[in-house]
């Protein structure tokens, strides 16, 4: 089991449908969906290249739900296959209850992987250390003293790949990336992401002029939880 250490930060009775006296187990787990596991295959991009991933380290810390702080949690490559279950970062017993005020920190993204699209391959290796606080989620977690309880961090990897950080439905293209490899050597380079211009994409009132920045500003939008379920963002570029 992944290492964790607790700070209590006040009774696990915070909310009134928690204080029913039975004890119950929460159990916190991250998954990348099969997007992340399996990769992205060519028809789920707009641009016809499909991605897939060697690895996808995530580092969270500070989930905050049932009235704990769950620190300390190591590294955590999300790429290795789950069958759907996700890994898992932590168990605990609360309170049996309903929990809604729930918050998390994903501290920083090591991704690497490959692009592949009429016989041109391209690799990347990106160390996206930019601290998100995702909190206010959109979700309930229902803990049971027969039944444990699940409070999953879902990381959406598609969003590294999208043209736009406002649009509402924006699309998956990587042929920008493909660009950047200004040497040709098939490998894209963090400095030469740092030396290619955004192009057609849409920042919206962001000041981002250069894919790097680019990359890190989406890689803050990828946590979610239980699948779909938003939450407020803070630390954003």
């Amino acid at each position: 089991m992944t290492k964790s250490s607790l700070l209590l930060m006040s009774s696990l009775c915070v909310l009134p449908a928690a204080c029913g006296g039975d004890d119950g187990t929460l159990v916190v787990t991250i998954y990348g969906e099969e997007f992340v596991e399996e990769g992205i295959s060519a028809d789920e991009m707009d641009d016809g290249w499909a991605v897939s991933f060697d690895s996808f380290v995530v580092t969270v810390d500070r989930v905050e739900i049932a009235g704990m702080t769950i620190s300390g949690v190591d590294p955590v490559d999300i790429s290795t296959p789950t069958n759907g279950s996700g890994q898992q970062l932590s168990q605990q017993d609360v309170a049996a209850g309903e929990y809604t005020d729930t918050s998390y920190t994903i501290s920083r993204v090591e991704v690497a992987g490959k692009a592949t699209k009429d016989g041109v391959e391209k690799t990347f290796a990106w160390d996206l250390a930019a601290p998100t606080r995702y909190l206010n989620c959109e979700t309930t977690t229902v803990v049971e003293a027969s039944a444990p309880g699940t409070f999953q961090i879902t990381v959406h990897a598609d969003h590294l790949f999208y043209d736009s950080i406002v649009a509402e439905e924006p699309q998956l293209f990587f042929q920008a990336f493909a660009d950047a490899d200004s040497d040709a050597d098939g490998s894209i380079t963090w400095e030469e992401l740092s030396a290619q211009g955004i192009g057609a994409y849409d920042p919206g009132n962001a000041d981002i002029d250069n894919l790097a920045d680019w990359v890190i500003a989406l890689s803050q939008t990828l946590g979610h939880v239980d699948g779909e379920g938003h939450c407020d963002v803070e630390g954003q570029v």
